[in-house]
């Protein structure tokens, strides 16, 4: 059977195929955020209101949505064809072709990258948690542990996650530091265990501590038990931040700061600091060592969105490739710009 593709589809009849793509794009969005009202979503597309309101009328006319006081939510039936929908938007979008070859390049057969991009649209770190909360669904089984870091996309995720199939062991990835509680790795741990139907150990310790203070810390008996939990993870989700970001949020003295500006470290990720080319330049005082890279056939999975973060999931991946990445589109494009200046 001869194949159509969507450039040629595109030439054919460019308004109609642009109708489908924003249908499609609604059905989507109003699975990730919904119930949800027009003008909420208008605003999360950078669409006007006119143009929701005649394609989601078109869409509850074809009983793929319903609509109550609540807002829009997907029907029976536009549940059974998400898969398809989704399928299709990344064929129009471009981003099959950008999954295609991030995966050829950074060499990860399990990779995902979520349309949008974060700097434009919060929102899009919601689709973010959902898609490595899938790669959580397929590879977690009957009495894993999985150990968890903090922050705001690794919280996305711990909220998007499904039951686990039996009884898991979650643990955080590292110790507590910053101000904000609910992006602490505890919290997300048990956010975590709470959705996916696990128990939880938590840590109670913050980051920073010299490593003399570390060492006594890890010999408390709750210390002790949860870091043996930590290094037997079989699973291990984390993020990656900006050097310059992490530096300053984990408190490093200003010297430290430009020492390691000067020593080229771009990426940070459970305590390590690392350059372009994935060495490890400094590594800080910290609860996550104990966690390295997990034990013999740990996976782990990595998420992150934002384009000035290219240079440090770039680094992250040379550093340690890890079994599934996830990227907003924002930040797949960057990274590829940024190979090809590399040569």
């Amino acid at each position: 059977m001869l194949e159509i593709t969507w450039a040629t589809l595109k030439r054919i009849a460019a308004d109609q195929v642009e109708e489908i793509y924003r249908r499609a794009l609604l059905l989507e969005r109003i699975n990730a955020i919904g119930p949800v009202g027009r003008r909420t979503l208008a605003a999360s597309m950078q669409l006007s209101e006119r143009e929701v309101r005649a394609a989601a009328e078109s869409l509850k006319e074809e009983g793929l949505i319903v609509m109550n006081s609540s807002g829009m939510e997907l029907s029976e039936d536009g549940l059974k064809i998400l898969p398809e929908v989704r399928a299709l938007c990344r064929n129009i979008s471009g981003l099959f072709d950008l999954e295609t070859e991030l995966k050829r390049r950074l060499n990860i057969e399990h990779l995902s990258v979520v349309p949008g991009d974060i700097d434009f649209d919060r929102m899009v770190l919601v689709d973010l948690g959902r898609a490595t909360a899938q790669f959580v669904a397929d590879v977690v089984k009957e009495n894993m542990i999985i150990a968890v870091s903090g922050g705001s996309t690794m919280n996305e995720v711990a909220r998007a996650v499904t039951p686990a199939p039996g009884p898991v062991m979650v643990v955080p990835a590292r110790g507590g530091f910053g101000r904000m509680a609910q992006m602490q790795a505890d919290a997300v741990a048990g956010e975590l265990a709470q959705r996916i139907g696990g128990d939880c150990r938590l840590m109670h310790l913050p980051e920073g501590m010299d490593q003399e203070t570390l060492s006594k810390a890890a010999k408390l008996p709750g210390v002790r038990a949860t870091l043996a939990l930590m290094r037997n993870a079989d699973v291990i989700l984390f993020g990656v931040g900006r050097s310059d970001d992490m530096a300053q949020r984990r408190g490093l003295s200003l010297s430290m700061r430009k020492q390691l500006q000067k020593d080229g470290a771009v990426g940070e990720a459970l305590g390590d600091f690392f350059d372009i080319h994935g060495r490890v330049v400094y590594q800080s005082p910290s609860l996550s060592s104990e966690l390295g890279i997990g034990k013999h056939n740990s996976v782990s999975i990595v998420a992150a969105a934002g384009k000035d973060k290219k240079e440090a999931v770039l680094a992250a991946v040379r550093w340690h490739t890890p079994w599934a990445l996830v990227v907003d589109e924002g930040l797949g494009r960057a990274m590829l710009e940024l190979m090809d200046e590399e040569g």
